[in-house]
Order: C-alpha cells, then structure tokens, then sequence
C-alpha cells in the first residue's frame, strides 16, 4: 500500500464494521495500519500474494473502498477474495462491483494459471451477493456459523 493512502486505507476498513452477518456477532473489529500491515505480513510470510484494488474520491485522494484478494505463492490453484467494502458515504455507485471485476482482470493478467476465485458471502448480505452474481460467481457450497456466548 502507497504511504500516502495508508491512512485513508485504515479508515476505509469501518467500511466492514456494519456488513451484515445475520445473528452472529463478531464484535467490531478495530483496524489500525499495524493490524493492516501485520495482515499483509502474515499473508507473504505463508507464501502468498496479496492483490488490494481500491476506489479512490478524487475530490479529496481518500480511499473509498477496497478488495483484497489472496492468491497462492505458486499463482496455481485458488485464489481467495478476503474482503470487499465500500464507505456508507460511497455506496450506491456500483464501487464493489466495479472493484472486484477489477480484481479479477488483475488476476487473470498476473496469474495465468490460477484454476479460480473464491469468494464467500452472508446470506443476508443481497448487495455483495449481487455483485457476485453479477461478475459470474457460482455458489459451490454453504456454511453455517453458530455462537455460543460465555
């Protein structure tokens, strides 16, 4: 990530805060540029890549959004989407669309032998699933979250 976007790219991360999970609670997740770069970091020390595109306001430079996606080291098998979110105050504009079809052009020109992408999404969350249908995604399987308070 560019120096000068770090910081506008840390903010940009509330943009999950508000995703919708259903009756699971994860908590809010606080994200600061030693969280966001020690996640980067662990990401290459496995051996992997991680691609960000993100949507940039042009009236100010500040980041409206992102996607990451996380592509094995040897650019073969499956790649991972890890998240994708755009800042209530940019949603509306087709950003996550836009972004993650990005993302996938990226993909496709920087790993040609990748077999496929990944991505998963909540039930509940109609927006990003359209996205996905949109940009061609299957779904291949689901997964149940349960909680347990203590």
């Amino acid at each position: 990530m560019p120096n000068e976007l770090a910081d506008t790219f840390v903010a940009s991360r509330r943009a999950m805060d508000d995703m919708p999970m259903g009756a699971v609670d994860y908590g809010t997740v606080v994200w600061d540029l030693d969280r966001v770069r020690a996640a980067a970091t662990a990401v290459s020390a496995r051996g992997d890549i991680l691609h960000t595109v993100a949507a940039i306001d042009r009236s100010d430079g500040a980041v409206a959004g992102f996607t990451e996606l996380v592509v094995p080291g040897s650019g073969m098998g499956d790649a991972q989407h890890y998240g994708t979110a755009v800042l209530p105050e940019h949603r509306g504009r087709g950003l996550a669309r836009w972004m993650k079809a990005a993302s996938i052009v990226q993909a496709r020109e920087c790993h040609p032998r990748l077999g496929g992408l990944l991505t998963d999404t909540a039930d509940n969350n109609p927006h990003m699933r359209r996205v996905n249908d949109e940009l061609g995604y299957l779904p291949t399987h689901t997964a149940h979250e349960y909680q347990l308070d203590l």
